[in-house]
């Protein structure tokens, strides 16, 4: 069925990539699993923080799958974290490429066991390891593993991404020849218009409108209050999404372009992006809107600050400027990865009349977006490094009283609806804190129930200093509290238990406030391979080498951020 659907599609992809900047290979690849493709999440999909970057193959909800190197090659690059890909296989290619495949639930024999080597020699679960060619070559079709739900995957499936070798820039696999059956236009489910300076209106108002157009057999249309009068500097949004031939997963489309009078002013397109650059999603979409009303509107217009990379075609970054007494016909064309094409037609009126005074905003002084930035009082500072925001920035700043658990007052900071793209610094002076409490300060953000989240930090010269890439409320917090240990099975009291048929020992590990950074477990004082499943607060060794028969100590220990330590020892019999 697979082969089907590549010769079915192969003509119309070898003319799709033409369009494509590079030359992909169309043959070198073959599908890493051996039933057909079907995707939970596509190339260059929204995501929090970041484009997503790979596919996301699903794998019938159930972990096990075996998966296949998709070309020869030899194996690079072996990662494990309780975090991101969890289990993950990189393999160089002789074309140039690097297939990784991520979530895994283990490796092949051979792969397991130099990977295993690798943790036994350095005592630690998560590693990162590069490899020469010689040491786990494979050949196409190979099997490398099993499919899996490890680090942050939210449930069963591969995450599977191809990426140029040498700039280890990450490049839309359906450039490779994966194909996946789809017949379905891309959806719009809004459109979203946004004044750009204090001079703009939209419909005589300087605030933005949206409009949800109906749907109805295969054609958009909109309610009569749907019409748009203009002044000013413009610029438009879009929220859409796509879905493949008997799927209903709402997955990303391939490109965006909006039109003016049958002119392009604005094009994007997902081939191919930097790791580095993936952040700057957050400037790419109406990031306030995402985080009030959980929406994914992705703008038509260029933030000053947006080094994606992804644009093409752009006159004046996508901002119109609408001055005269006229009518305007916005086309908007939404493509899917195989061609499906969606069009939208938007009418607005724009008109010479600007903005009456009396209802303007008056902006104050702003940040400029590309230079650093600083704000100091007697109990804060901050500092905003040069291209850490996206557009220019009204600063705002204010303070109130302490919460129960919290050292100094809450400190606003803007908004948590204004995203930024690197760390900026706080430093807070605590109030009340006393010498004994000082290796345990740390910075901690505050939501509106006084509930407080983690962000690090160490007291030093009469200030809490931290990094942060969120705006919103910061206080000085403690951590005084180590970690909760507890076995993951049920024992009886004054009884040994037998784990003679156990495959595992689980320990829950939770902690209040700094998070899990170090654990160490032994069996009678030996070093034992122990993995941590955050997503489950789960620490378990599989009994890989079981000792002997006999009575045995287990033992853990686990350290929080704040070097709060925990200490968990049963005796077993196997």
């Amino acid at each position: 069925m697979q082969k089907s659907i590549f010769l079915a599609f192969g003509l119309f992809f070898y003319q799709f990539s033409v369009f494509a900047q590079t030359p992909y290979p169309q043959n070198d690849f073959r599908s890493p699993v051996d039933t057909t493709l079907s995707l939970a999440g596509n190339f260059g999909e929204i995501r929090p923080n970041h484009f997503h970057t790979g596919f996301d193959i699903r794998t019938n909800n159930q972990e096990g799958m075996p998966i296949y190197a998709v070309a020869d090659g030899y194996v690079s690059r072996i990662k494990i974290s309780a975090y991101g890909y969890g289990k993950g296989l990189y393999i160089a290619h002789t074309n140039g490429y690097t297939s990784v495949y991520g979530h895994l639930k283990s490796f092949e024999n051979n792969i397991q066991t130099f990977t295993s080597n690798v943790q036994h020699s350095k005592e630690t679960y998560e590693i990162d390891t590069l490899l020469s060619q010689e040491l786990l070559p494979v050949k196409k079709g190979q099997l490398i593993g099993f499919s899996g739900n490890t680090g942050g995957s939210q449930g069963p499936h591969l995450h599977f991404e191809i990426r140029d070798t040498k700039s280890e820039m990450p490049i839309n696999p359906y450039y490779f020849g994966y194909l996946i059956a789809d017949s379905v236009k891309p959806r719009i489910t809004q459109i979203a218009i946004y004044p750009l300076n204090e001079f703009s209106s939209i419909n005589g108002k300087n605030s933005s409108k949206k409009i949800a157009p109906i749907y109805k057999k295969g054609k958009y249309s909109y309610l009569k209050q749907d019409t748009i009068s203009v002044n000013g500097e413009i610029g438009f949004g879009i929220e859409c999404y796509d879905t493949e031939t008997k799927s209903t997963n709402k997955n990303g489309v391939f490109s965006i372009e909006l039109q003016a009078g049958g002119k392009r002013i604005y094009y994007h397109e997902l081939e191919k992006f930097t790791f580095e650059n993936s952040r700057y999603v957050n400037a790419h979409i109406d990031y306030e809107s995402k985080q009030k009303h959980g929406t994914k509107i992705q703008k038509c217009y260029i933030s000053k600050n947006n080094k994606i990379g992804i644009y093409k075609d752009i006159i004046n970054n996508g901002v119109i400027n609408f001055s005269a007494d006229s009518v305007h016909w916005m086309k908007f064309i939404v493509k899917d990865y195989v061609g499906n094409t969606t069009e939208l037609m938007l009418k607005v009126k724009s008109n010479s009349k600007p903005i009456p005074d009396k209802t303007r905003k008056s902006v104050p002084e702003k940040f400029d977006c590309l230079k650093e930035n600083q704000f100091n009082t007697d109990d804060i500072k901050i500092t905003i490094p040069a291209d850490a925001m996206y557009d220019d920035v009204a600063f705002t700043y204010s303070k109130r009283g302490s919460v129960p658990g919290t050292f100094s007052p809450i400190h606003k900071i803007l908004n948590d609806d204004i995203a930024l793209q690197k760390n900026i610094s706080i430093s807070i002076k605590p109030v009340n804190l006393s010498d004994s409490l000082q290796s345990k300060a740390c910075i901690v953000s505050v939501n509106k129930k006084g509930g407080k989240v983690y962000e690090g930090g160490a007291f030093a010269d009469g200030w809490v200093t931290t990094q942060s890439k969120e705006f919103g409320n910061y206080a000085v917090g403690i951590d005084t509290v180590a970690p909760k240990l507890k076995l993951a099975f049920k024992t009886v009291k004054e009884q040994i238990p037998d784990l003679s048929k156990a495959k595992k020992i689980g320990v829950i590990a939770t902690d209040n406030l700094s998070g899990i950074r170090k654990y160490l477990a032994t069996i009678d004082g030996k070093w034992v391979l122990t993995e941590y499943e955050f997503k489950q607060n789960l620490l378990f060794y599989t009994f890989d080498n079981p000792p002997a028969k006999g009575t045995h100590e287990f033992k853990i220990l686990v350290i929080d951020d704040k070097e709060n330590k925990s200490i968990l020892t049963f005796i077993f019999t196997r």
